[in-house]
């Protein structure tokens, strides 16, 4: 399994066990980064999916860490 992959799954992850509701700005913020990361792929842009993926990780991180 690549990075990309790892990340993904790790992105699932809390969405299947500790996220139960996210706010509508978080939601859309996480909704247009995978919008963004399925774009660069298609393009081949794997760095920039990388990016997005971990940005998105990050995201997530912060709302279960900050109890948002």
């Amino acid at each position: 399994m690549d990075e990309l992959q790892e990340i993904s799954a790790e992105i699932i992850e809390i969405f299947n066990n500790k996220i139960g509701k996210l706010s509508t700005e978080d939601a859309e913020t996480i909704y247009l980064c995978n919008s963004s990361m399925n774009l660069y792929m298609e393009l081949g842009e794997r760095k920039k999916a990388l990016w997005e993926a971990k940005y998105t990780l990050q995201l997530l991180n912060n709302i279960i860490n900050n109890g948002k």
